[in-house]
């Protein structure tokens, strides 16, 4: 009988400490992160970023042997006369705000040079007419400007500079500072374009072309609060537009052209026919790719793929959906060996213009954006806090009165005080 004093006390105890742990443990309110309200009139802009890849025939491989066609970073330099292939050492991926990303499946990752003459899984690309492309796409940060949503406008320009290389270099030319313009539901895409005059018939011909403003893209249909919100993606005008001055091919299910003023600067070029619907088996490939346009890091939805209608040739993979987050720039390993998209720079003529096609068979293009970036979700203020704080303070009670009752003594019998 003499342990029943501390029997009680380590009971008290123990249900003091099993009523605590019983309950749920509270958690702090966390306050709902509210979405900002929308700006009424022009806002000022200085984080857009456009990304956009041409058209597949610009990553393509090239009628002349052993010749690709791709995108290179900033300014090519002159190479003093025609004939002359883009040697490694004059390819960029990166020149300032732009830079040039590979589509490998799953995400945009860097580009690399033996990556442009391979299809997104690494293999080597087939004839020009099999429809399998490197798919790549140029990108330009920092563009500023104003966005008015209430209005309908948006004005943005972008510094900086892409070059467009077809027959690994022996006919270029530059895309330079492009601006946007939306107005009335419709944008208008432009840049300062220059190059080179090459020639088929004389491939030594390499005259200096003055630079002028073309208009790069019509992109109707657009919504400036796209802007602002998951991003801009807009298909370039192109099926059904009519130029002049050039032969082109009105019939078949995509003839089409870029706009006069691109088509008639290329004319000078000697490269207008890979601008509108000519009548070669790589019609199809000339179709532009979605223009997609990002406004404080928000990145347009993943556009639908233009269906292409190239020749028969090699089953052409899909690329899978792409991914969530914003695009990565981390450096990948090239899965195919490290095939060079131009042998040494030596004199080639330009091949004829290729023959007409028979029997399309149907090619989805891969994506031109990652998709959506996630948006953070607002915690939910906990509700466990409030109905338990009573029974906290039972338990803290029961607790306190078994630590008092440790402190008293406890009269033993036998013992004398």
């Amino acid at each position: 009988m003499r342990r029943r004093p501390e029997r009680a006390l380590a009971g008290l105890a123990v249900a003091g400490a099993v009523l605590l742990t019983a309950l749920p443990t509270a958690t702090a309110a966390t306050p709902a992160t509210e979405e900002p309200e929308p700006v009424d009139g022009p806002v000022g802009v200085d984080d857009a970023v456009l990304r956009w890849g041409i058209n597949n025939e610009t990553h393509n491989r090239a009628h002349a042997p052993d010749t690709y066609n791709f995108l290179s970073a900033g300014r090519t330099p002159d190479p003093g006369r025609g004939g002359q292939r883009l040697d490694r050492a004059d390819w960029q991926r990166r020149a300032g705000a732009v830079r040039i990303e590979k589509w490998d499946g799953r995400s945009w990752q860097r580009a690399t040079w033996a990556g442009l003459s391979t299809d997104s899984d690494g293999r080597a690309l087939g004839s020009p007419a099999a429809g399998t492309f490197s798919n790549h796409t140029f990108v330009i940060e920092g563009g500023e400007g104003v966005v008015d949503v209430a209005a309908g406008t948006a004005t943005l320009s972008w510094e900086g500079e892409v070059s467009v290389l077809y027959y690994s270099g022996m006919s270029f030319f530059h895309l330079a500072d492009p601006e946007l313009v939306v107005e009335e539901g419709a944008a208008t895409l432009a840049a300062t374009m220059s190059g080179f005059a090459s020639s088929q018939a004389e491939p030594d011909v390499w005259e200096e072309v003055a630079p002028a403003e073309v208009v790069v893209a019509d992109l109707p249909g657009v919504d400036v609060a796209d802007l602002v919100g998951e991003g801009l993606s807009a298909q370039p005008a192109y099926e059904g537009v009519r130029v002049s001055g050039v032969p082109q091919q009105t019939e078949g299910s995509q003839w089409g052209s870029f706009p006069q003023s691109w088509v008639d600067y290329a004319d000078r070029l000697g490269a207008a026919a890979f601008w509108y619907s000519s009548g070669g088996t790589t019609d199809a490939f000339k179709v532009p790719l979605p223009v997609s346009v990002g406004v404080g890091g928000a990145e347009p939805e993943t556009p639908v793929d233009t269906p292409q209608t190239p020749a028969p040739g090699p089953a052409v993979p899909t690329a899978s959906s792409p991914p969530t987050s914003a695009p990565s720039v981390a450096t990948t390993a090239a899965r195919a060996s490290a095939t060079s998209p131009a042998a040494t720079p030596t004199p080639v003529a330009a091949p004829a213009a290729p023959t007409p096609s028979t029997g399309p068979t149907t090619y989805a293009a891969p994506p031109a954006w990652s998709a959506t970036a996630a948006r953070p979700t607002a915690a939910t203020p906990s509700s466990a806090a409030g109905p338990t704080a009573p029974a906290w303070w039972a338990g803290g009670a029961l607790l306190l009165v078994a630590a008092l009752l440790l402190l008293v003594p406890t009269p033993h019998p036998g013992r004398k005080p």
